[in-house]
């Protein structure tokens, strides 16, 4: 069995996965020492929201405290959008793609080949990517995506993400709108096969909607796949595929 962490600011989903199944619970993160971390687990994987520089947390523009991370069993951990993209890259048969969370911020991690690509360590960050504009972000920058899109951005809107996802209002912020523009400018870096969606905010999107706003800033011959996953514990089960393939993965 194998124990996947999805950890956020307040909340860590987790999931145990045994084979194929899978059991589901969710604790404070400050209670992250708690993890149910029996003799039947044989391994953790952790997904945080936080950058990494060759496997070293270096920045976590969301939590307000990096928790302490240390396990009696083997571990691994990654940032929580490259868990995401592991997943997806395992449940969608795609093997060249951009993935993109969005909850209290965006997140971004790149499959290439079918292998997660990291460069230094923080590749994929489109919400901290330049916009325009003044606006401060959590992570020290102005002017980034995730100051215009996003659970705390939304929130400057007086009605939050639920409200306007429910009402379709979502779709006619300027967030959204930049959102879609950044996806495109992302698209004709990396021109790959899929864009895939998913988080707590970009796993209730429309697709289609979606889609279709992305190609409004693409050239006619660009097309693109764009896929939003509802799965509010993906990130915590990619977290646990990702601690199965790479510390029971056999030798070639």
């Amino acid at each position: 069995m194998i124990l996947g962490a999805d950890v956020g600011g307040t909340n860590t989903d987790i999931v145990i996965m045994d084979g194929e199944r899978y059991r589901f619970r969710t604790i404070k993160t400050a209670e992250l020492n708690k993890l149910p971390v029996d003799e039947d687990v044989e391994a953790i994987g952790i997904g945080i929201a936080a950058w990494f520089e060759e496997s070293r947390i270096i920045k976590s523009p969301n939590l307000l405290k990096i928790p302490k991370l240390e396990f009696s069993k083997p571990f691994v951990i990654d940032n929580d959008a490259n868990c995401f993209a592991y997943y997806a890259s395992k449940t969608l048969n795609r093997k060249n793609f951009l993935a993109i969370t969005v909850g209290t911020g965006i997140g971004g991690g790149i499959v290439c080949d079918g292998k997660i690509y990291r460069g230094k360590g923080a590749a994929g960050e489109i919400g901290h990517t330049y916009i325009g504009g003044d606006r401060k972000c959590k992570c020290g920058g102005v002017g980034h995506l995730e100051t215009y899109f996003g659970g705390w951005a939304l929130e400057k809107y007086g009605k939050g993400a639920e409200t306007m996802l429910k009402s379709g209002e979502i779709y006619e912020c300027e967030g959204f709108k930049l959102f879609c523009m950044s996806i495109a400018n992302a698209v004709m870096i990396l021109h790959p096969e899929a864009v895939i969606v998913g988080g707590r905010i970009g796993g209730r999107l429309d697709r289609k909607k979606l889609e279709s706003r992305v190609h409004e800033w693409l050239p006619d011959v660009i097309k693109v796949e764009v896929y939003v996953v509802e799965d509010d514990y993906a990130v915590a089960k990619g977290a646990a595929m990702l601690a199965r393939d790479t510390i029971f993965r056999t030798p070639s």
